[in-house]
C-alpha cells in the first residue's frame, strides 16, 4: 500500500492518517470533551480552534509529564518546549475564559 507524502500544504482531510484508536488520540478526545463541557458545546469557530489546539498541547504536556515522572532523559530542548506549551495552554485558557458568555447575558 502506497501512502501519500503529507506536508503543510496537504489538504486537511488527507492529513488525518491516524484512525483515532491510539492512546494519544484517546487522551486528546478526553481533553476536547472536558474543555467543551466547561466552555460549551456550540462554540464559534475561533473558540473551537482554540479548544482543539489547547487539547493537543495538553496531550503533549501529558507525555512530557510522564517522562519527568519516569526520570527519563529530559534535555534543554524538552524543557523549553514544555515551558512554551504550558504558557500557550495558559494563554489559550485565559482567552477562552475571557470570551465566555456571562450568565447575566441570558437574562
Amino acid at each position: 500500500m502506497l501512502t501519500k507524502k503529507v506536508g503543510p500544504y496537504t489538504k486537511s482531510d488527507e492529513r488525518l492518517i491516524a484512525d483515532g484508536r491510539s492512546a494519544p488520540a484517546r487522551r486528546y478526545r478526553k481533553y476536547i470533551k472536558a474543555l467543551k463541557e466547561d466552555f460549551g458545546e456550540n462554540l464559534p469557530p475561533a473558540q473551537r480552534l482554540l479548544v482543539e489546539r489547547t487539547a493537543m498541547m495538553l496531550t503533549r504536556l501529558h507525555y512530557l509529564d510522564n517522562r519527568i515522572l519516569l526520570d527519563d532523559e529530559f534535555g534543554q530542548l524538552d524543557n523549553n518546549q514544555y515551558i512554551a506549551w504550558q504558557n500557550a495552554v495558559r494563554r489559550n485558557l485565559a482567552e477562552l475564559e475571557a470570551t465566555r458568555k456571562s450568565v447575566l447575558e441570558y437574562f
